[in-house]
């Protein structure tokens, strides 16, 4: 692709994300259109579509865009629960780094019908997490392991480090050992339950 065909992709892409951005912060809860993108934007809707298959998906970038630090592209590597746990203290300064635009695109987020926002990624990112978990933790039963999962996804999220973070007045290293030391403790419960399973298993 020539080095001008290049910049005006590129510079097309800024406008529609920019004005994405502009109208997510304004409207809060109320998203937008793809039609009122490319008003803002000085582009025809058919425009945005070649960008940006659907709705859903500028969203996405546009909340991706406003907060880096709530999604943590480093997860993919971990191959423990521990690693895992280890491992948030980076994801949480990307959280703090970028506080207010996360705080806006969590106070979007759950005012909106728009739970998944984050789509694939997100899921992609989850599946891993709840294989390195099973993997772990193999002699859990299902409903145990995917209740226990959850609570330590969720503890270990960037949306539980703004409301630990804020509501409970605690610096960042004391919000993220706050989380730290939770999460440990679910692990632990976990690894007692498993070697508990594991031994019923045994006596049959």
């Amino acid at each position: 692709m020539p080095a001008a065909t290049t910049r005006y992709t590129e510079a097309t892409r800024s406008a529609i994300l920019g004005a994405a951005v502009g109208l997510f912060l304004e409207r809060k809860s109320d998203g937008f259109s793809i039609q009122e993108v490319a008003d803002r934007a000085g582009l025809t809707h058919r425009t945005v579509y070649r960008y940006f298959a659907t709705r859903e998906d500028l969203m996405r970038a546009t909340a991706l865009h406003l907060a880096p630090g709530i999604a943590d592209e480093r997860v993919s590597e971990v191959s423990t629960v521990e690693e895992w746990i280890d491992g948030l203290g980076a994801h949480l300064s990307g959280t703090e780094a970028n506080l207010r635009m996360v705080r806006s695109v969590l106070a979007a987020v759950l005012a909106s019908d728009d739970l998944l926002l984050f789509g694939q990624r997100l899921r992609d990112r989850d599946a891993h997490r709840w294989e390195v978990f099973r993997r772990q933790f193999p002699h859990l039963p299902e409903r145990d392991a995917r209740r226990t999962f959850a609570a330590l996804r969720h503890l270990t999220s960037s949306t539980s480090y703004v409301f630990v973070r804020l509501r409970f007045g605690l610096s960042p290293s004391e919000a993220t050992e706050a989380i730290r030391s939770g999460a440990r403790q679910i692990v632990e419960g976990a690894a007692r339950r498993d070697r508990t399973a594991a031994r019923g298993r045994k006596r049959r």
